[in-house]
């Protein structure tokens, strides 16, 4: 009975350990797009599909996402040139986004990806 068990649970282990970023790509999972939205300040309440670009007319000083991995966690990225590290947003006609360069969490679950014409590409 201690070889079965232990098997079980060797395989709910493996079955349960699918890496966050590996769902995602799943084919019949259809892609979610990220559509930038401005914003004066920061909401509470995070949509997911969405990146915010926090400033005053055309002077953007920072970008919001929640982590595309799932985890929830809202990552907060820099738009200030002055000031690294920075990143940059184009805005496309669609209003899909692109952020350059990559987004790369240290801490947490350590997701690194590109957001390229509001489409995930993981790193």
């Amino acid at each position: 009975m201690n070889a079965i068990a232990a098997f079980l649970l060797w395989l709910w282990s493996v079955v349960t350990y699918v890496p966050r970023q590996l769902v995602a790509l799943w084919p019949w999972r259809k892609p979610r797009l990220f559509h930038g939205t401005r914003v004066e300040e920061f909401p509470e309440k995070f949509d997911k599909a969405k990146l915010y670009l926090a400033g005053e007319g055309d002077h953007l000083w920072a970008a919001a996402i929640i982590c595309p991995c799932g985890c929830g966690e809202v990552i907060e990225l820099n738009l200030l040139k002055h000031a690294r590290p920075c990143w940059s947003v184009q805005e496309h006609a669609d209003g899909t986004v692109t952020l350059a360069p990559s987004v790369w969490r240290q801490k947490g679950c350590r997701s690194h990806f590109l957001l390229r014409r509001g489409r995930i590409d993981w790193c």
